[in-house]
């Protein structure tokens, strides 16, 4: 079963000291969370303030270019709450879960026109 979602948003919320301060992003749909993704005070910056106010910068333009590209997109390749599976575009990053820090991170390359698999 489908259900076609009418809006698409967000919330920003400090994250609590003990949490390691920050942002939390909340990605809704319909008001009901698609995902979510914590973004920390930025490291290497020595100001507890300007460490904090540039990760909410990050955040806040990370999810300003999510919904931009939302609005591009067809319908049918837009995030949604039904079952099975959604394939995630690269403006989705935000709704993959992040990936461990210190490992390698994945590479897409992209296939060589005219060759065959």
């Amino acid at each position: 079963m489908v259900t076609r979602i009418e809006t698409y948003g967000y919330e920003l919320t400090p994250q609590p000291a003990a949490l390691g301060g920050g942002w939390l992003l909340r990605l809704l749909a319909d008001g009901q969370e698609l995902g979510r993704r914590a973004f920390p005070p930025v490291s290497g910056i020595e100001d507890k303030q300007l460490a904090a106010a540039t990760a909410h910068d990050d955040a806040l333009a990370r999810v300003t270019t999510w919904l931009a590209s939302i609005e591009a997109r067809p319908p049918s390749m837009r995030p949604g709450r039904w079952g099975g599976m959604y394939l995630l575009i690269p403006d989705d990053e935000l709704l993959s879960s992040e990936l461990p820090a210190g490992r390698p991170q994945p590479v897409t390359v992209e296939w060589p026109k005219g060759d065959k698999a």
